[in-house]
């Protein structure tokens, strides 16, 4: 029973890990980049009420679950540094892989994700 139960929390922790995950960035490495008029192209998927209860300035709102209709948008920024955040990376994470599957290079999740952001403030 033993044997079976270890089996079983392998399969599962390997199934609940992604295969691919987008590199991320640190708030301090956003905000320094920021300051330095380096931002990259920030985009928050978070939902709308999300976005205007606050978000990163400069940052563009293009829900998660809106990802795919934004495609032609979004690929004039197709070469740039992008950064994706949401509230726990979940979100964040399925837009950089529709991202990464459409042709983006660079893009990167932002460590901590918002709440990470306000606690930085």
């Amino acid at each position: 029973m033993k044997r079976i139960n270890l089996v079983l929390l392998v399969v599962l922790s390997v199934l609940g890990t992604p295969l691919w995950a987008a590199d991320s960035i640190s708030v301090n490495e956003l905000k320094q980049a920021m300051q330095a008029d380096r931002a990259p192209i920030i985009i928050d998927v978070r939902n709308e009420d999300e976005y205007l209860a606050g978000h990163i300035p400069g940052a563009i709102m293009v829900p998660a679950k809106q990802m795919d209709q934004h495609l032609d948008m979004l690929k004039q920024y197709r070469k740039q540094e992008i950064v994706l955040y949401c509230v726990s990376g979940r979100r964040a994470s399925a837009a950089a892989t529709l991202l990464e599957d459409a042709g983006f290079k660079k893009v990167r999740l932002l460590e901590g994700n918002y709440p990470g952001w306000e606690a930085a403030q």
